[in-house]
């Protein structure tokens, strides 16, 4: 009788790290497979969008350009920059009617335009500053990537934004005012760094 006890009490955790050990790789299976299906959703989603493939062709023709010195025609070279032209005068088009759509010129609120701001000419400077030191960037280059770091940003996040849906409010307002106060700004840094 005690031996049989002995015997259970001994069986009791072995059971119940068996079970641990199972919930723990059941876990794990569940998020390797949760991961991969979002892997694969975005995937997909990636293979149907036209700036994706727009952004590999370009990619590819930069590195042949740049690479060999390849050329193209000035015809193509002039339409290419039609349609960029044309493309940026679109977004600002897109932004403006979505801006005017808003009831506030602040479409996100004051704190979250505040903080947009704070992350874009504060925060995006110092990650250029330890991303430099990290790739032992010095000198004058050093210099002139956090001067472009405090640069706003353009348009084309806003587009991508109101595209996915993904916070377009706090993005439309970044363009606007980060136009607004990047003069000023990117003054300030340029003549901190002494350039």
């Amino acid at each position: 009788m005690v031996s049989f006890l002995i015997q259970e009490d001994q069986e009791a955790p072995q059971d119940a790290q068996s079970k641990e050990g199972e919930e723990e790789t059941h876990t794990r299976t569940t998020r390797r497979v949760k991961t991969m299906l979002i892997l694969l959703t975005v995937g997909r989603k990636l293979l149907r969008n036209p700036n994706f493939h727009a952004t590999l062709l370009g990619l590819i023709w930069a590195s042949i350009r740049f690479r060999w010195g390849v050329k193209m025609p000035e015809i193509l070279d002039n339409s290419i920059m039609i349609l960029s032209n044309g493309g940026l005068g679109m977004a600002m088009f897109s932004l403006g009617l979505f801006m005017a759509s808003r009831t506030s010129i602040i479409a996100c609120g004051i704190r979250m335009a505040v903080l947009a701001m704070a992350v874009k000419f504060i925060a995006g400077p110092a990650l250029m500053v330890v991303a430099s030191l990290a790739t032992t960037l010095r000198g004058t280059v050093f210099k002139v990537a956090i001067v472009q770091a405090a640069l706003p940003q353009g348009i084309v996040p806003f587009v991508f934004s109101k595209e996915y849906n993904i916070h377009p409010d706090i993005l439309s307002t970044g363009v606007i005012f980060g136009m607004l106060i990047a003069l000023p700004i990117a003054l300030a840094y340029y003549s901190l760094l002494a350039l």
